[in-house]
């Protein structure tokens, strides 16, 4: 009868040393997991901080460029700058040649600015795009361990 009992108090021992080998094992397992989770979080939300500054630095050049543009189309077409003459003698008449190039200059400076501004929205829209694909990124690994 002895050794029946302790023959039955081994097993029941044996089986409950095994559940706390599982209990451990999976606590160990999932804490590995977790830092994992967490350091692909946190490098992730420094990406997304990243792309917030260079977005940010992007938008403010937009602006500053979309104003330079904005002045150079409401400015009024100059003509030669004259030196100082005095109101008693005349005006003399601006060359047409230096008219003209100076319209063209005043064109291409308006181009350069529009092409500036469309490069500067493309990136902008891209960098949009980076940072929610980031936030569902996070999203996703924060649901993880709930789940």
């Amino acid at each position: 009868m002895k050794n029946n009992k302790l023959s039955i108090n081994t097993q029941v021992m044996q089986l409950i040393l095994l559940c706390v080998f599982f209990v451990t094992a999976n606590t160990i397992w999932a804490d590995t997991e977790t830092p994992d989770q967490e350091a692909q979080i946190r490098e992730l939300e420094k990406t997304l901080t990243r792309i917030q500054q260079e977005s940010q630095s992007t938008y403010q050049q937009f602006l500053m460029i979309q104003e330079m543009r904005r002045n150079e189309m409401a400015e009024v077409p100059q003509t030669l700058r004259q030196p100082n003459i005095p109101l008693s003698q005349s005006i003399p008449i601006p060359n047409y040649e230096d008219l003209i190039q100076l319209k063209e200059e005043k064109q291409d400076r308006i181009d350069k600015y529009t092409t500036d501004l469309d490069r500067l929205y493309a990136r902008y829209r891209e960098l949009e795009n980076e940072k929610q694909t980031i936030f569902e990124q996070i999203r996703s690994l924060e649901k993880k361990p709930k789940e």
